[in-house]
């Protein structure tokens, strides 16, 4: 995975049915290949994905490293911790409507989605869409969650 001259998944993109989950394992693969570029590996969402798995950063590049596929990262995670339908369900919708009901976190995502150039997209309030906008995807008017194009 290289991350110097392309972009990870959407965090919309599922595996297993869970949200960030490719991406995260997307980066983690870049961050291997020291490929990862501007992105981080290690903090921020991924941090929230090893946390939903009750893991580490470590843990999961250990993880990453040994299997070539989503479905083998996946299995070893849901080792760790088998996740129910409705941790992932509850994740998936956090993560998918976040910081839409922080009021301070939505100006700051505003702030740099206008410093990015997309100032006209006040309907974006999900974090998820900011980062498509920012590696050029296609984001309907009120965001991928209110057109119901959550899960690939």
């Amino acid at each position: 995975m290289d991350l110097i001259n392309g972009v990870p998944r959407s965090g919309h993109d599922t595996v297993g049915g869970i949200v960030l989950l490719g991406r995260v394992i997307d980066k983690m693969r870049a961050h291997i290949a020291g490929t990862l570029g501007e992105y981080v590996s290690h903090r921020g969402f991924s941090a929230d994905v090893f946390e939903l798995f009750g893991t580490d950063a470590e843990t999961f590049e250990e993880i990453v490293r040994t299997h070539d596929t989503d479905e083998g990262v996946l299995a070893s995670l849901m080792a760790i911790k088998h996740l129910t339908a409705e941790e992932i369900a509850a994740f998936n919708l956090e993560n998918v409507t976040w910081p839409a009901n922080d009021p301070a976190a939505l100006e700051r995502m505003h702030g740099r989605m206008a410093s990015a150039g997309h100032g006209d997209r006040l309907d974006i309030v999900c974090a998820l869409d900011e980062m498509d906008l920012d590696e050029g995807r296609e984001v309907p008017i009120g965001g991928r969650h209110a057109a119901g194009l959550t899960h690939h």
